[in-house]
């Protein structure tokens, strides 16, 4: 059958290559998955913020995870290695929706201290950091789709970066220095390297039966960069 022709079946085995191998209609449905998963992702962590906003989860969330920056940058460096093995491992369609459904809830917890704290200190600076992520990711797409690069090489960069930004984040649990504008920068970057990395990915090397994979990969950097967005636009508005 010819290949522009045949009918497109996500998890069908016989179709496991790369979408860059794919004909040009199984690469746009395979897209459209992606990205349409990655909009249910935010629409489920909207409803759960909301859930933790109106009742006394969120003060507790804030006061377990507020400060513990390490953690939620560690887990989101964990989060994004499985979601690449589960992309690349050929996991079964209730695995990859098991990993994308967990991690919705697990990313939740920790963009929760960082909504209460806009709630407190600038309600408006949710929506500021809402557009500038919509915004930023949509250009970095648009950037890798239009240039059509890979930025597969930045793998290696991405992590040793996530490791710095880690152990200055432990530094501040142990010794007590605030992380400010500086941290908040530098996160904000490496979410940005993080989109132009995993959309490029989803572009070039992943599978087209790992659409849940794919877009549990850029969930989460988007997920992370509107966090760090609060915090930063935070310090660039104190007076």
């Amino acid at each position: 059958m010819n290949q522009e022709t045949r009918q497109y079946d996500p998890y069908s085995v016989s179709m496991n290559y790369f979408a860059a191998d794919a004909a040009l209609s199984e690469r746009l449905q395979f897209l459209r998955r992606v990205y349409i998963h990655v909009f249910g992702g935010i629409l489920l962590l909207t409803g759960l913020e909301y859930l933790y906003m109106t009742t006394e989860i969120g003060p507790m969330i804030f006061g377990l995870f507020g400060t513990m920056w390490w953690a939620a940058l560690l887990g989101f460096i964990a989060v994004s290695w499985i979601a690449q093995r589960l992309a690349f491992s050929g996991a079964s369609p209730a695995l990859q929706y098991a990993g994308l459904g967990l991690y919705i809830l697990v990313e939740s917890v920790f963009v929760a201290p960082a909504i209460l704290f806009a709630l407190r200190f600038n309600p408006d600076l949710i929506g500021q950091a809402a557009f500038l992520t919509l915004a930023i990711t949509g250009a970095l797409t648009l950037f890798v789709v239009m240039s059509k690069t890979d930025f597969s090489f930045l793998r290696n960069a991405l992590f040793l970066a996530g490791m710095a930004l880690f152990a200055v984040a432990i530094g501040s649990a142990f010794f007590g220095y605030s992380l400010g504008l500086l941290f908040s920068a530098g996160a904000v970057t490496l979410m940005c390297g993080y989109i132009l990395y995993e959309t490029s990915l989803i572009m070039h090397h992943l599978p087209v039966t790992a659409h849940v994979a794919g877009a549990l990969m850029i969930f989460g950097s988007i997920a992370e960069l509107f966090k760090h967005l609060i915090y930063l636009l935070s310090y660039l508005n104190d007076d």
